[in-house]
């Protein structure tokens, strides 16, 4: 889990420092790729509590 949330800081903070005009098609990229990396950690917490 710790892979995930790590993944999810890392591209949240690549995303946030990305203004010029160009590079908001990246940033919206990396911002929807931590959405997916934060899914699949409470996605991973759901299951290690069923276990």
């Amino acid at each position: 889990m710790t892979y995930y949330k790590n993944q999810a800081d890392e591209l949240g903070t690549q995303a946030r420092y990305q203004d010029r005009e160009d590079e908001q098609t990246k940033a919206i990229g990396q911002g929807l790729a931590a959405i997916a990396y934060a899914l699949l950690e409470v996605a991973q917490a759901i299951r290690d509590s069923k276990e």
